[in-house]
């Protein structure tokens, strides 16, 4: 799971004050005094002294949104005025303006207003002067007027639209959204949809307004980490690996960069190069950076098939922070997927020993306890404690249930589970495992009981859809009720969440042989599964491949 959080929003970016500079103004009165020049906005903001003075004017981290619309907009303003054959009071304006002489831009261009009430410009450049005076509700009225005497006034637009960005206004969405159906290409106005996206956590339209805008995006580290953070979110860590690639060049003194990088590398599985990236973290730093950066190293490693490696970065972590919980159950977790379940009691044990009312820890030994066949009376003990420490979590329920499976008192499991059903109703676990148990029990078609389980999966899979073990539940319970198109239905969902799935397979091809007429994808599902399950064993290998064992001492290492 991606642990960075992003905590400050690009919105932040943009709070201050307008300050028209020099070199911007003067792109304009070169524009008014040029009568038609035949220059296009592109090629006008490419002009070096306007890009420059934006840039200064806002600093290094606020160039990209408000600035880079501040220069779209005095250009835009600009064509508007270029149009006349005499403008000596419009130029007038831009003479104050050029000179930051915004008191008297704003008297010319109220002057202006009133001998032409409906001539949108001076109301537009009344707005630009009440921004140099900071005057910012007074300077939205004005482009606002601007907008009601011509609605497709895009520089009126670019000025609102920017003022209630910067007051971080849910009013900015509506002149962004009507700006881009007048400018559909406008990088800045698409960037700051994307960082009001990503206020409102909505991470598709944040991706989608971000890839529009790669030049405005591209020095922007906050816009870039919203980006990456979003595609990771959307399960595309491969795609965010270029956006945190470019945040880590932008700032390399940052360890989260370094970190971001690494863990969307890992994500991407492409664990050689997450292991290098993350490697200089460990060097040097505080001691949390270096455990952290280690723990994902270790996971890197397990991947990749280099347990060593892993348990041998695992306990370096433990030791340069023994109160880090997750190094812990980390290491226990290989211990699981081993076999080694001694060795990960054992881990459990030092955790606790530092860590004595951590409720993961007791979870986590239950599950390791469960394993062993003579040790549920203990396991049930560690799920209860875990429950007790931390009542508000549901895993401890779940276990505890699948530990009286085990111990097949199922009648027990099932009232665990339905205890806890009442106090988290939603909880999708819960739901699959109370169908699971009934179907353990054997119930019937027809019988309140089976209607229970259907009920239970069908709530499991809406709360969670790609929950594929409720999917697979229900399949099995469609199937016993004899209800095939419903179960062939939920066995091809399963199947698009993960094609590998064995028993969304195998009820996929049962379901078509009752169904003769889906005879023809028989064969290349049968080999799909016969595929799954080479693969599955392969798995099973590689996980066997090390032996963990108990080193004199107590601490775990491998052979």
């Amino acid at each position: 799971m991606f642990r960075h959080i992003l905590k400050t929003s690009i919105l932040g970016l943009v709070r201050n004050r307008l300050d028209l500079g020099e070199g911007v103004v003067r792109a304009l009165a070169e524009k008014l005094r040029a009568r038609g020049a035949a220059r296009s906005p592109r090629q006008a903001q490419r002009r070096r002294g306007a890009t420059v003075s934006v840039e200064a004017a806002f600093g290094a981290q606020c160039r990209v949104f408000v600035a880079s619309l501040s220069v779209a907009f005095l250009l835009s303003l600009a064509a508007l005025t270029g149009a006349q054959t005499t403008v000596p009071t419009l130029d007038s304006v831009v003479v104050a303006l050029e000179s930051h002489d915004y008191a008297r831009a704003l008297t010319l261009s109220e002057e202006l207003a009133r001998a032409n009430p409906t001539d949108p410009r001076p109301w537009t450049f009344q707005g630009i002067a009440l921004q140099g005076l900071a005057r910012p509700q007074e300077s939205l009225q004005a482009f606002e007027h601007a907008l009601r005497i011509d609605p497709n006034n895009v520089a009126a637009l670019e000025g609102a639209a920017q003022l209630e960005f910067q007051a971080d206004s849910s009013q900015a969405l509506s002149f962004l959204e009507k700006l881009l159906r007048l400018k559909p290409q406008n990088q800045t106005a698409h960037a700051m949809m994307a960082a009001l996206a990503f206020k409102r956590k909505d991470c598709a339209t944040t991706v989608a307004h971000y890839q529009k805008s790669p030049e405005v995006v591209a020095d922007n580290v906050l816009a870039l980490s919203q980006f990456g953070a979003c595609l990771v979110h959307l399960d595309r860590p491969a795609d965010a690996v270029p956006v945190f690639q470019r945040i880590a060049e932008l700032r390399p003194e940052i360890p989260d960069a370094r970190y971001d990088l690494g863990l969307a590398q890992y994500g991407a599985h492409r664990y050689a190069d997450a292991i290098r990236t993350l490697l200089p973290l460990t060097e040097g730093g505080p001691e949390g950076q270096r455990s952290a950066a280690l723990n994902l190293i270790a996971a890197a490693y397990e991947a990749d098939q280099q347990t060593p490696a892993a348990v041998a970065a695992l306990q370096k972590a433990i030791a340069l922070a023994p109160r880090d919980v997750n190094n812990y159950l980390d290491l226990a977790t290989i211990s699981l997927d081993h076999g080694a379940f001694q060795v990960g009691v054992d881990v459990v044990n030092a955790g606790l020993h530092v860590l004595p009312d951590s409720a993961a820890l007791y979870l986590e030994r239950g599950v390791l306890e469960v394993q062993m066949m003579d040790r549920y009376d203990q396991a049930n003990a560690d799920f209860q404690k875990a429950a007790a420490l931390n009542p508000l979590q549901n895993d401890s329920t779940v276990a505890l249930g699948i530990s009286l499976l085990q111990e097949n008192k199922l009648d027990e499991s099932v009232q665990v589970v339905k205890q806890r059903l009442a106090k988290a109703p939603d909880d999708p676990t819960l739901n699959y495992l109370l169908a699971e148990l009934f179907i353990r029990k054997g119930v019937e078609p027809g019988t309140p009981a089976f209607q229970q389980a259907t009920a239970a999966a069908e709530h499991a899979l809406r709360e969670q859809p790609g929950f594929n073990l409720a999917a697979d539940t229900l399949t099995e319970l469609y199937l016993r009720a004899g209800q095939t198109g419903l179960a062939e239905k939920i066995s091809r969902q399963a199947l698009k969440s993960d094609p590998n799935d064995q028993s969304a397979l195998y009820h996929l091809i049962v379901c078509l042989r009752k169904n003769k007429g889906g005879q023809s994808e028989l064969p290349q599902l049968v080999q799909r599964l016969a595929e799954a399950t080479a693969r599955l064993r392969e798995q099973e290998e590689a996980l066997n491949r090390f032996k963990l064992v108990e080193e004199k001492g107590g601490r775990g290492s491998q052979q």
